[in-house]
């Protein structure tokens, strides 16, 4: 990958941060309240069980990283997940202090009956918005802007 390191900063550049951010935030918004609605669960907290089923030995830390989010906030979104039912904490032989979280029968439910919620959604959202080689170009483009560091969450956000 090449990063290109301009002289000096573009004069569009603040419109397109402003415009990506305004883009992710009506995204997040639409697929928020529709998998509120049908599934009773916060996008935060389906994401987050997203990453704890497809990361192997997951701990609080790995949500951190993945997600982004304070350690505050992963332990937040656990507790909430673990209260609920969909994900428990499992003692770390390795580390008694940063216990393993693992998806529930019910976390694993909860993932599947979603996806084809949040797939209906971004089809009416993103996917029906761009043409198919837009798509293929918009997600080269933003795992550039990720950078080599980010961690695969087998298909989480």
């Amino acid at each position: 990958m090449t990063i290109h390191e301009p002289a000096t900063v573009p004069p569009d550049a603040y419109m397109t941060f402003s415009r990506l951010v305004r883009t992710q935030t009506r995204l997040w918004n639409a697929v928020d309240a529709r998998v509120r609605v049908d599934h009773g669960v916060p996008l935060t907290q389906l994401t987050a069980l997203q990453v704890v089923a497809a990361t192997e030995s997951c701990r609080v830390r790995d949500l951190v990283d993945t997600l982004h989010i304070t350690v505050g906030g992963a332990s937040k979104v656990v507790d909430r997940l673990a209260s609920a039912g969909f994900v428990t904490r499992v003692v770390n032989d390795r580390d008694r202090r940063s216990p393993v979280l693992m998806s529930t029968r019910s976390g694993r439910v909860l993932l599947e009956v979603s996806a084809p919620t949040i797939d209906a959604v971004l089809r009416d959202e993103l996917v029906g918005r761009l043409p198919a080689e837009d798509l293929i170009t918009l997600n080269r483009i933003l795992g550039q802007l990720a950078g080599p560091a980010e961690p695969s969450t087998g298909g989480a956000p």
